[in-house]
């Protein structure tokens, strides 16, 4: 499953993807007020791993793959100190699962699969005041690639994935955390994964595009309406998109950016959500295509986008969109370029953390995106 990992990138990897410029150089190198600086390095290099940051400003990254295996462990960064720190494991080895901070400070790991025991339908709670992790009930069914969002009352709603036999999921799930248990919750009306899922101002849920299996990537989109327990079916993307980023922005809009089909098929091109109208529309594409790149929501309102698959190599490369003029610009590139990292929003700073290459080797690195 894992032995080439430039086979992987182009068919978008049935289960290895998460959410997600060939080069840098240019004949003449614009000058950048804002700069990436070194923000350690993780204590195992990891892929396929989220990261979540924690009401004291700690990060939390968990699981992911490795050459050394499937991860059970869990480390903690601190800004304040610019180090990583190991806490205790996971009860259960995972990648490709979602980490949801609680409105009680605690985090939920939900779902992954694992090389030995295939897909996970168990959950584990973090504490970070005690750094100990706690059963959290099981998923109806065990999911991979998936999508966790907070709804407004606290609970989370679970989304689509793959499961046993790589199978595309449809069904979706809750997460009680006053019960610590699972419901099922209506499903959606196609089955998806390496999808977006982002909470609309109003707490109803809009998951778009991804993958339903034998290389039918999908334009669609559909709300989730947590009062009602059921989907609702927008106007469809203007293109297909799978292992995209999405971004809530300030006016209320979603800026879905990247992605695509397969390799050579990713795109530049981007496009935004407006509930109030329910319409898409395009925006001005980015500089560079690309996909499995991280995405991330600055408190100033501009969008940054960051490394991530091209056509033919992994990006450096990093860009931000301005919503009050639908437009990118570039910004200063990585330091590493990579794919697959885990991304976290600490105040006005992004940092972005582990990740692999085309070649197949994975990060240990993190590094610090500062707009000043």
């Amino acid at each position: 499953m894992f032995a080439s990992r430039r086979s992987r990138a182009r068919r978008t990897g049935r289960v290895c993807a998460a959410l997600v410029v060939v080069s840098s150089l240019a004949p003449a190198a614009p000058a950048f007020a804002a700069d990436w600086s070194s923000a350690g390095r993780l204590l195992a290099s990891r892929e396929f791993h989220p990261a979540t940051v924690l009401p004291n400003g700690r990060v939390l990254v968990s699981g992911g793959f490795s050459f050394a295996g499937i991860q059970a462990s869990a480390e903690l960064f601190d800004p304040a100190a610019g180090r990583w720190h190991g806490t205790f494991p996971m009860s259960f080895a995972r990648f490709a699962h979602t980490s949801t901070l609680l409105p009680d400070g605690r985090v939920l790991i939900a779902g992954g699969a694992n090389i030995d025991d295939g897909y996970v339908p168990q959950a584990e709670l973090f504490d970070p005041v005690t750094e100990t992790w706690a059963p959290a009930g099981r998923l109806k069914r065990a999911r991979a690639n998936h999508t966790a969002s907070l709804l407004p009352d606290g609970r989370v709603l679970v989304a689509g994935g793959l499961t046993r036999n790589h199978t595309e999921l449809r069904s979706a799930e809750i997460y009680d955390p006053v019960a610590n248990s699972w419901s099922g919750a209506a499903s959606m009306r196609f089955a998806r994964y390496h999808h977006t899922a982002t909470t609309l101002p109003d707490g109803r849920v809009l998951v778009a595009g991804g993958d339903r299996g034998e290389d039918d990537f999908l334009r669609s989109a559909e709300i989730y309406d947590p009062g009602r327990n059921r989907w609702t079916h927008p106007p469809s993307m203007a293109r297909v998109r799978a292992n995209h980023s999405a971004a809530l922005l300030a006016d209320g809009r979603v800026l879905v950016a990247g992605g695509g089909a397969r390799a050579p098929g990713f795109t530049k091109g981007a496009e935004t959500y407006d509930a109030g109208t329910n319409r898409w529309r395009r925006v001005g594409d980015m500089n560079a295509p690309r996909a499995f790149h991280a995405g991330a929501s600055l408190p100033s309102g501009a969008v940054l986008v960051a490394g991530g698959f091209a056509d033919s190599g992994t990006v450096r490369g990093a860009e931000l969109f301005n919503p009050q003029t639908n437009r990118w610009r570039r910004t200063v590139p990585l330091r590493a370029a990579r794919a697959h990292a885990a991304v976290a929003v600490l105040g006005e700073q992004v940092l972005l953390a582990g990740g692999g290459v085309i070649s197949g080797r994975i990060i240990a690195s993190a590094e610090i995106y500062d707009p000043d």
